[in-house]
């Protein structure tokens, strides 16, 4: 008997590791099978060339499987910008360009070569533009041939991954928004009329202390922005392991972000795979 649902195939790629899930039931859901793939990031001439040689090692004995495949991709490999609302603009059209300019002014040429996005807003509210190397986006394509059962149906930044996700339980007004990766933490504000800041740091980010004080740091850098004087709430994410306990933290409160139950996933045990679970 041929399966009414098809199955979907979850998959986070990270400079070093790319994570499988592959999740069936339909509106039962539930694991069936997960793989971690280790990864050398000096692989290959670019820093995501390891881990799509590795997606597509993985990806082979599945290609006659019938399966829809999300890609979450680590923030390392995604640049942000706030793109504020201006009333000359005329259109989707004229607000990608703008966008395009931003990230331009400041990367220079390489961002050229980028594939800009930019998230849904409410009208005249600040909007959320993601780039990524248009030569990513290709490879992880090219794991997916034409005439396989296995079709790529989204190649998603893991801040908007994370954000979609959780963003009907998070609080409302201003908050902000933390995810914590091994070598990389991304911080995000969202006021009440939208996107506010967006900022990604590499380095190790493992303690409550240390989200503090990058919250202080990050708080004192957007001093322009306005935002409710009382904002000392932060949503955290930190599935590499990283335990979060709900409470104050140097005047900070500190909320988890946990990911719904899940037949066959133990979110002590599969920690790794929490990136790709983010994926709607």
């Amino acid at each position: 008997m041929s399966r009414l649902w098809r199955d979907r195939l979850l998959i986070s790629l990270e400079p070093g590791a790319v994570a499988l899930v592959r999740v069936a039931g339909g509106l039962r859901a539930r694991v069936v099978a997960k793989q971690i793939v280790e990864v050398d990031p000096a692989f290959g001439h670019e820093p995501w060339a390891g881990a799509v040689a590795a997606l597509a090692a993985a990806l082979e004995p599945l290609r006659n499987e019938r399966v829809d495949a999300t890609v979450v991709l680590s923030n390392q490999f995604v640049r942000y910008a706030i793109i504020k609302p201006d009333a000359a603009l005329a259109g989707p059209a004229e607000e990608l360009g703008l966008a395009r300019f931003q990230f331009g002014r400041i990367y220079g040429e390489r961002a050229k070569g980028w594939d800009v996005r930019l998230s849904a807003a409410r009208r005249r509210a600040p909007r959320l533009a993601s780039a990524v190397d248009a030569g990513l986006i290709a490879a992880i394509g090219a794991c997916f041939p034409r005439g396989a059962k296995a079709r790529l149906a989204s190649v998603q930044p893991y801040l908007m991954s994370a954000f979609n996700r959780w963003r009907a339980s998070m609080a409302n007004g201003d908050r902000w928004l933390l995810l914590i990766e091994p070598q990389q933490a991304c911080l995000a504000m969202i006021a009440s009329r939208g996107w506010a800041a967006v900022q990604t740091l590499r380095g190790v980010y493992s303690t409550p202390e240390d989200w503090a004080t990058l919250l202080d740091r990050e708080r004192l850098r957007t001093d322009g922005v306005e935002l409710e004087a009382a904002t000392r709430s932060v949503h955290v994410h930190a599935p590499a392991g990283v335990k979060v306990v709900a409470g104050e933290t140097q005047g900070w409160t500190m909320r988890g972000l946990s990911l719904p139950p899940l037949g066959g996933f133990v979110p002590r045990e599969d920690a790794r795979f929490a990136m790709a679970l983010t994926a709607r």
